[in-house]
């Protein structure tokens, strides 16, 4: 069972729309686990997160729908934009939508400094650390048969987490970085 489902669960056992309530994830549902929220009702934070995010959007000339989730002391927010707008927002790389993550975070932490936003369209990041984590386990499977080093092209910080810990589980590979900045670069070798 999905995050979503456990929510949809949870909205028809209380009868209260989906607006008025807020979630925090328990268990993803990763795996054989089925997924788990615990729901409340909304609270000022989720007022002030949607109320800006609508206002910047607004601004740009665009609206999207905003979907929070509290998770820890952090709140993953995804937006789904108008069609065809998606790609605009997020950019290349994720590049616009970091900006937009650190121009709303700021706007959010000046009302309220407690309040901590993790911005995502269309689930991006959700797909790409998907993608990040078969790469990184074909690469290393793929050294492994050939016994020779790799090269990754260079990655944001995030994104060299993401796989490093995907890399961290495989067996008969290390892996190591080169460079510096922007040019850091990801090598993984056969042991």
């Amino acid at each position: 069972k999905t995050v979503e489902e456990a929510i949809e669960k949870a909205m028809e056992e209380t009868g209260i729309d989906k607006e008025k309530l807020r979630f925090i994830v328990l268990n993803d549902g990763l795996g054989d686990k089925p997924a788990k929220v615990r729901i409340f009702l909304k609270l000022e934070e989720l007022d002030l997160i949607e109320e800006t995010i609508k206002k910047f959007f607004n601004f740009l000339g665009t609206t999207v729908e905003i979907d929070v989730i509290p998770r820890g002391n952090k709140y993953y927010v995804n937006l789904t934009p108008r069609a065809g707008y998606d790609k605009i927002l997020i950019g290349r790389g994720g590049r616009t939508l970091e900006q937009f993550n650190y121009l709303l975070s700021l706007l959010i932490k000046r009302r309220n400094p407690q309040v901590n936003i993790i911005l995502d369209i269309g689930r991006y990041k959700e797909r790409k650390k998907r993608f990040l984590i078969n790469k990184a386990i074909a690469v290393a499977k793929r050294v492994k048969e050939m016994g020779k080093e790799m090269r990754f092209d260079p990655l944001p910080e995030e994104d060299l987490r993401i796989v490093r810990e995907a890399l961290r589980k495989e067996k008969g590979i290390r892996y190591y970085t080169t460079g510096k900045g922007e040019n850091r670069v990801l090598v993984i070798a056969p042991k």
